[in-house]
């Protein structure tokens, strides 16, 4: 009568060498894999930081141009220049700063209150952008929104004159006036009323 076997399992017929092997060549081919991996990512890592790069020197050059054009009151094509530099640098601040600048000297400050914001917003830290920015808000007449920003620019550098004597100075000036002006237009209204009443009065005294 046949004995009854009992089924090795497949991997136990595998000598022992042999697996090792295996798994030597297994963990060849691993350690294979993670270095192309890993030279991959470093490759699209030093490609990123080379393209960054170039728009970095590309945006100052374009930012210098800018620049000169604008010393030369060529102001439109001052803009252009550094609409392109921050096409490739869109958070430097000082390009959205000098664009507010020169906006004004075009007379256009809705433009300029927004690419002094900009600015505000992409470098918090920066006085010239708030001081620009509260410039930008004086000429449309936001007093109050102006002394804020000048307030903020004399907060980060509190050393410096031309915010304090001239700016901050010429702002609290206007706001006075502005006062005044309220007032006088108060008792304007006023008297008018108080004309237009006697005049009525007179008329019916009359009749």
């Amino acid at each position: 009568m046949a004995s009854f076997g009992w089924k090795r399992k497949i991997g136990e017929k595998v000598s022992k060498v042999t697996s090792q092997q295996f798994e030597a060549e297994a963990a060849d081919e691993k350690d294979a894999v993670e270095s192309d991996e890993g030279n991959w990512l470093h490759a699209i890592k030093r490609r990123k930081e080379i393209l960054l790069e170039d728009c970095a020197e590309k945006s100052k050059q374009l930012k210098d141009e800018g620049a000169n054009l604008a010393e030369k009151k060529r102001y439109r094509e001052a803009i252009q220049k550094w609409d392109e530099a921050l096409q490739l640098t869109p958070n430097d601040a000082t390009l959205y700063e000098m664009k507010s600048q020169v906006l004004m000297s075009l007379h256009e400050m809705f433009p300029a209150v927004h690419a002094a914001e900009m600015a505000v917003q992409r470098n918090p830290h920066s006085w010239e952008s708030w001081q620009t920015l509260g410039r930008a808000q004086l000429g449309l007449g936001e007093i109050v929104l102006a002394i804020r920003s000048f307030q903020v620019a004399l907060h980060i550098y509190p050393m410096n004159p031309e915010i304090w004597k001239e700016d901050l100075s010429w702002a609290r000036k206007l706001q006075q006036q502005q006062k005044v002006a309220q007032r006088c237009s108060q008792w304007s209204a006023v008297y008018i009323e108080l004309l237009g009443e006697l005049l009525t009065l007179r008329i019916l005294l009359l009749v």
